[in-house]
């Protein structure tokens, strides 16, 4: 079982804070083997896109909802594209 946006952005802010593992997982009612693979999925992704983007994204998610997340991130970066145009 994965973890929901919300939850995600939570994960990342108390990993952030110092948190191990074993004590996001029992804030998140998760099993540690579930926050220990979203960290690393997070962790490869991070590598791939950039560890902002893959922050931001996951933030927004979770103070959004995934879809309106997703709209977010798409917007910044069109608007991100087009001040590096002019």
């Amino acid at each position: 079982m994965g973890l929901t946006p919300k939850e995600l952005a939570e994960m990342l802010k108390l990993r952030a804070l110092g948190w191990n593992q074993k004590e996001i997982a029992e804030t998140l009612d998760k099993s540690q083997q579930v926050i220990a693979y979203q960290l690393k999925k997070l962790k490869a992704e991070a590598k791939k896109k950039g560890t902002d983007e893959v922050f931001n994204a996951a933030l927004v998610g979770g103070l959004a909802g995934a879809a309106a997340g997703i709209g977010v991130v798409a917007l910044l970066e069109l608007l991100k594209n087009q001040t590096s145009d002019q």
